[in-house]
């Protein structure tokens, strides 16, 4: 008996039934078969390795000989793609030749996940792994051996979101990805161009984030990134980006004070979609050190805007600065303030003071400035919020005159 004399499709559907109830491993342990390294059937967009499923469906239509072992195939794929094709089921290569074919795989890959996934939206490790989705340990996820010759460095397929996820970091719209720092220099940043050599071939990624024993992935196009503050932004759009946040562009385009796309989900959740492009904007344009007190470590820095998203402030760069945690959190606080044309850091009569606030340069002195329109309203709502008169603000070196 061989691959020829499967002709039932009902026998095939049998086997790929029996697929899904014992899930991948368990299947192919079953019928002494490895993972499939190239052809895989996909059926109600769920993708399935062909020689395992025609095997165990030979097995079916012709009992009284039983499933075909992997060693009937003598490494020869081609007849199984053709018996199955024949009986009406599609048989997608896992192993493209071009880009063109390489997109489509990974949409194929992504629609066996979401079909996959379960009440949760959650994916098992080997369900992950089975599509090859991810192959890795952590981190960046290149599989060289079947994309170097698309790309001498091989393309990457999935970025492993380890640890916890801060809110400006992955949102329902996109992501920020930071670069792996591992005592394997070389390889991290193999990894990093590999990353950005799929970015440039518009091929999306598979964004994998730990949720307990079990996986959420999306999937992203990498559509910027920053080499100063070591990250990634990853868009989880429908669509490549037009153009790569690579570099600051911000004064290509008008300037717009207004607009954003807050929007507020299930109870007192809110999200900010632009957040993670905001936030490599800023560093593209002002650099990843905190103007104020001189930190430059990339983990500390935030994107601060001057008119806030929540009173529909835009999401343009030159509506923000890049700032300290800390000193985030007191510039929202309106404990301190910028004014639009001295550009020094003004502070309340009753305090803190400069010093207690953390600030070691009371002047904003960048290359590249705030729009001023986004710092004269930031001001104005300082004086407001703390019941001032403008001339009842003093910048910190005259409080320390006065002193």
């Amino acid at each position: 008996m061989s691959i020829d004399d499967l002709t039932d499709a009902d026998a095939v559907q049998t086997a790929l039934k029996e697929f899904d109830s014992l899930g991948q491993e368990a299947f192919l342990k079953r019928y002494h078969y490895a993972e499939s390294a190239q052809y895989f059937v996909q059926h109600d967009d769920r993708l399935y390795d062909a020689e395992a499923i025609a095997g165990a469906a030979h097995g079916y239509q012709h009992p009284e000989h039983g499933p075909l072992s992997e060693h009937a195939f003598h490494g020869d794929a081609a007849p199984v793609t053709v018996a199955l094709q024949q009986l009406g089921f599609a048989v997608v290569d896992g192993q493209p030749s071009t880009l063109e074919e390489e997109l489509a795989w990974r949409l194929a890959m992504w629609r066996n996940l979401q079909a996959r996934q379960d009440a949760d939206g959650l994916l098992t490790a080997g369900e992950v792994r089975a599509v090859r989705a991810y192959g890795g340990q952590q981190g960046i996820w290149v599989d060289k051996k079947r994309t170097r010759h698309l790309d001498p460095q091989g393309l990457a397929v999935g970025l492993k979101h380890t640890g916890v996820d801060y809110p400006d970091e992955i949102n329902d719209s996109g992501a920020l990805y930071r670069y792996p720092d591992t005592n394997r220099r070389g390889q991290d940043k193999a990894e990093v161009n590999a990353t950005k050599a799929a970015s440039r071939r518009s091929l999306p990624v598979f964004l994998i984030s730990e949720r307990g024993t079990r996986r959420e992935v999306r999937l992203g196009w990498v559509a910027g990134w920053e080499d100063t503050s070591s990250q990634f932004y990853v868009s989880f759009d429908a669509t490549p980006p037009q153009q790569l946040l690579d570099r600051d562009r911000s004064d290509d385009h008008p300037f717009q004070l207004e607009g954003n796309r807050r929007r507020t989900r299930a109870g007192t959740i809110t999200s900010r979609p632009d957040q993670a492009k905001f936030k490599v904007e800023v560093i593209h344009r002002y650099g990843s050190r905190c103007p104020f007190s001189g930190i430059a470590v990339p983990a500390m820095i935030e994107a601060a805007h001057l008119r806030p998203d929540a009173e529909n402030g835009s999401s343009d760069p030159r509506n923000g600065i890049p700032m300290n945690a800390a000193l985030h959190r007191a510039f929202d606080a309106h404990l301190f303030a910028i004014h639009p044309d001295t550009l020094q850091v003004m502070v309340r009569p009753q305090g803190p003071s400069l010093a207690e606030l953390g600030i070691i340069e009371p002047q904003l002195a960048l290359s590249k400035l705030p729009h001023k329109e986004a710092l004269k309203w930031r001001y104005a709502k300082w004086l407001k919020s703390n019941k001032m008169a403008a001339t009842e603000a003093v910048p910190p070196v005259a409080a320390a005159a006065i002193a």
